[in-house]
C-alpha cells in the first residue's frame, strides 16, 4: 500500500522531558476503508508493550480522517512506538517504511519510531555553549622556565619542529615516551592568543603524572606531571583563564591507570606497594581481573583496567576530599570523561554528583563515538545522556557526517545522521555537544579532506587508516602545495558548517594554522609557532567573532532546507532572528535563491553579489 495514505505529526519534535505533554496526529486517507480503534503502542528495549494511548477521531478534510491524542511519559529512557488500528474490521499497523522512513499501513514487522524521555530537571550551564579549544598539552607550547627533572624511560626532542617518534623501538614496541615538553605555563602564556579565536572553553588532554606523552596512563592522580609543571601551575592557568572569561575542562581517565603507577607499580618505581606487586596492596582490589590475570584495556599491557564497582576506588575518585574535589580546588570547571562507554552508569552518576558538589555550574563531557542514546553495552542501552550523568558528548557522528559530505558529497548520510541526533538527544545536551573536525584520535581534517587512503565507505577514524602502515602514513604526511590549497578551502567549508550546526565548535590545537597529519602520532605534531598559515588563522578569528556575535545560536533550532551532492542550505532560527547557511562543495557558479535577497551576508567565502563562485559559502542573517 502506498505510504502517502498516512501522515504523522508529533509535537514537540525530538526528545522530551518526563511529564511533558506531546500531541500526536495521524491523517489517514479514507480510501483505505473504515478506520477504527487507533492506538499508539509504547515499549522500551526488549520489553512488551507497557503503555497504550487511544487516538480519537476529530475531523475529515479533503478525504482524510484525522485522529489525535495528547500523552506524556514519566518513564526515563528510549521508547519505541508504533500504531495499531482496524481497517474494515481487520487489524493493521502503522510503522515506518525502512526505505522511505515515512509511515505506512502494514502487517509486517517494520521499523518503529523512537522517543527519548529525559529528566525534567536536566539543563547544561550557559558557559558550555561557547567555542572550545582542545590542547594536546605536550605539543602546544614549552615555557623553558619549567625545569625538567630526570625521569626514567623518557626522551626529549631537541628540535620542536621534528616529527614525533613513529617507529617501533628495538623490541617492536610503540611506547609514546618521546616528549616535546609543552607545559602548562606555555598554555598560560598563550591564553590571549587562544582568546582571539573567540574561544571561551579550554579543554586540556590529561595533565596528571603518567608514563607517556599522551598521559592517558595515569601514574598519580594527585600530581601534575613534572614535565608540565606543578599543581600550582595548573591553578595559575585556571585563574588566568577565568580572568579572561574562559573556563577549563580537564581530561579525566578513570577507566584504567598506567602499569607504571603508584597504584599498580609493575616496575617498582614508587614507594607504595602496588597491585601488581602484592595481593596485600591497598590497591589490589582497585583492578579488574580475569581469573589470576589482570584485565587490560583493549589488551594494552600498560593499561590495567580499574574496578569501578570497588568502594575504596570509588571513594578515592569521587568521595569527599577525593580526586574530583582536589582538581576543582585547583580551579577547573569541568571534566571530560575518557572512554565513558567503559564506565558504569553508577560511576558516572557519582562523578556528576561530585562535580556539581564542587560547582553547580560544573560540566561533565563524555567521550562517546556512536549515537549516545541508542548506544548499547553488553546488550543494554546506556542511559548516560538522560539528565543524571553526562551533560553532553563529543559528537563524532557529526564529525564523520560533515567530513564525508564536504569530501564525497554524501548528503543522504549527512541528513540522516543529523536527523537522528536532533530527534533523540535531549535539547540541553544538543546545545553543548562538542563538534570537532580533528582530535588526537582521528586524522587531521585537512588530511581527511584531500589525503590519500581516505575512503568514503568507512569512518575516518578507524584505528589503522584502512590498513595503511605507519611507514606509509609517514611517507604521505606532507601534502603537495596544490593538495594543501584545495584541502584548506574544503576545510574552511567544513568549518563553516561546524560553527553553524547545533552544538559548539571545538578546535583541535593547530588546525587553525594548517597542521595536517594522519593518525597518532602524525596528528599530534607540535604547534608550528614559526610556520603558521596566517591566512587560515585570520579565517578562524573572523568566524569566531561571527559565532560569538550570534548568541542565539546557543539554543537555536535547525532546519534543513535543501541539499544535494553539490550544495547544502540550512537555517538556524528562533522567534527573533535566523541565519541561512549555504555551503557549495563543487565548482561552477551558484546563484543565491531570491527568497534570501533581503538577508544580510555576514560571513562568506568565494561569494559576491549573491553568487558563490566555485567552492564557497555564505552565512546570511535575517534579524
Amino acid at each position: 500500500m502506498n505510504w502517502q495514505v498516512v501522515y504523522l505529526t508529533v509535537n514537540p519534535k525530538g526528545a522530551i522531558r518526563n511529564g511533558e505533554e506531546v500531541k500526536v496526529e495521524l491523517r489517514i486517507s479514507n480510501k483505505v476503508g473504515f478506520v477504527d480503534n487507533v492506538l499508539m503502542l509504547f515499549n522500551v528495549q526488549n520489553s512488551t508493550i507497557y503503555k497504550k494511548v487511544s487516538l480519537h477521531y476529530t475531523k475529515t478534510v479533503d478525504e482524510y480522517s484525522f485522529f489525535e491524542a495528547t500523552y506524556s511519559l514519566e518513564r526515563i529512557g528510549l521508547h519505541y512506538y508504533n500504531f495499531s488500528l482496524t481497517i474494515n474490521g481487520k487489524n493493521k499497523f502503522i510503522r515506518r517504511n525502512p526505505t522511505t522512513k515515512e509511515p505506512c499501513i502494514t502487517e509486517n514487522n517494520m521499523e518503529y519510531w523512537e522517543q527519548t524521555v529525559y529528566h525534567n530537571s536536566f539543563n547544561t550551564p550557559d558557559w558550555s555553549k561557547g567555542v572550545m579549544y582542545h590542547i594536546f598539552v605536550d605539543r602546544f607550547r614549552r615555557d623553558k622556565s619549567v625545569v625538567l627533572p630526570e625521569m626514567k624511560n623518557r626522551t626529549i626532542h631537541s628540535n620542536w619542529y621534528e616529527m614525533p617518534d613513529w617507529k617501533p623501538n628495538e623490541k617492536g614496541e610503540i611506547t609514546n615516551t618521546d616528549f616535546f615538553a609543552g607545559n602548562l605555563r606555555g598554555i598560560t602564556n598563550s591564553l590571549k592568543y587562544i582568546k582571539k579565536l573567540g574561544v571561551s572553553i579550554l579543554y586540556l588532554s590529561p595533565v596528571m603524572q603518567s608514563q607517556s606523552n599522551h598521559r592517558y596512563d595515569t601514574a598519580d592522580y594527585e600530581k601534575v606531571d613534572p614535565y608540565l609543571g606543578s599543581n600550582e601551575d595548573l591553578k595559575r592557568l585556571c585563574d588566568k583563564a577565568h580572568s579572561l572569561g574562559m573556563k577549563v575542562i580537564l581530561d579525566a581517565v578513570f577507566n584504567h591507570t598506567g602499569n607504571d603507577s603508584k597504584y599498580f607499580n609493575q616496575f617498582h618505581n614508587f614507594d607504595t606497594a602496588g597491585a601488581f606487586e602484592s595481593q596485600q596492596s591497598p590497591y589490589y582490589s582497585w583492578y579488574k581481573r580475569n581469573g589470576n590475570s589482570f584485565d587490560y584495556w583493549w589488551n594494552f599491557k600498560n593499561l590495567p583496567v580499574c574496578n569501578g564497582d570497588n568502594p575504596d576506588y570509588q571513594n578515592y575518585i569521587y568521595g569527599e576530599g577525593g580526586i574530583i574535589d582536589q582538581w576543582f580546588q585547583l580551579g577547573i570547571d569541568g571534566v571530560r570523561l575518557d572512554v565513558a562507554d567503559e564506565l558504569t552508569e553508577n560511576f558516572i552518576f557519582n562523578i556528576r554528583k561530585a562535580v556539581k558538589r564542587n560547582n553547580p555550574e560544573g560540566f561533565v563531557l563524555g567521550e562517546v563515538w556512536e549515537n549516545a542514546i541508542t548506544k548499547e553495552k553488553y546488550g543494554i542501552q546506556r542511559t548516560y545522556l538522560l539528565g543524571e550523568e553526562l551533560d553532553t558528548v563529543m559528537d563524532y557522528p557529526l564529525t564523520d557526517a560533515i567530513l564525508k559530505y564536504v569530501r564525497f558529497g554524501d548528503y543522504q548520510y549527512f541528513k540522516e545522521t543529523v536527523e537522528k541526533i536532533l530527534q533523540l538527544y535531549p535539547k540541553p545536551a544538543i546545545n553543548s555537544m562538542t563538534n570537532s573536525l580533528s582530535t588526537h584520535d582521528i586524522t587531521r581534517a585537512i588530511t581527511t579532506l584531500v589525503g590519500d587512503g581516505i575512503y568514503h565507505n568507512r569512518y575516518q577514524w578507524t584505528w589503522d587508516i584502512g590498513g595503511l602502515s605507519r611507514q606509509w602514513q609517514f611517507e604521505h604526511d606532507e601534502l603537495s602545495k596544490e593538495k594543501y590549497k584545495v584541502g584548506k578551502l574544503m576545510f574552511k567549508l567544513a568549518t563553516i558548517m561546524q560553527y553553524t550546526m547545533p552544538g559548539i565548535p571545538c578546535i583541535f590545537y593547530g588546525d587553525e594554522v594548517g597542521v595536517c597529519g594522519y593518525k597518532d602520532p602524525f596528528n599530534r605534531k607540535p604547534y608550528p609557532h614559526a610556520k603558521r598559515d596566517k591566512e587560515l588563522l585570520k579565517f578562524f578569528r573572523r568566524i569566531g567573532k561571527v559565532r560569538n556575535k550570534l548568541e542565539f545560536l546557543k539554543e537555536a533550532e535547525y532546519e534543513l532546507l535543501q541539499q544535494n551532492e553539490n550544495f547544502i542550505i540550512y537555517k538556524r532560527y528562533n522567534k527573533e532572528q535566523e541565519i541561512v547557511v549555504i555551503v557549495k562543495r563543487t565548482d561552477g557558479l551558484f546563484v543565491i535563491p531570491k527568497e534570501y535577497s533581503e538577508y544580510n551576508p555576514i560571513f562568506s567565502l568565494n561569494y559576491q553579489n549573491y553568487i558563490i563562485k566555485g567552492k564557497g559559502a555564505v552565512i546570511l542573517h535575517k534579524p
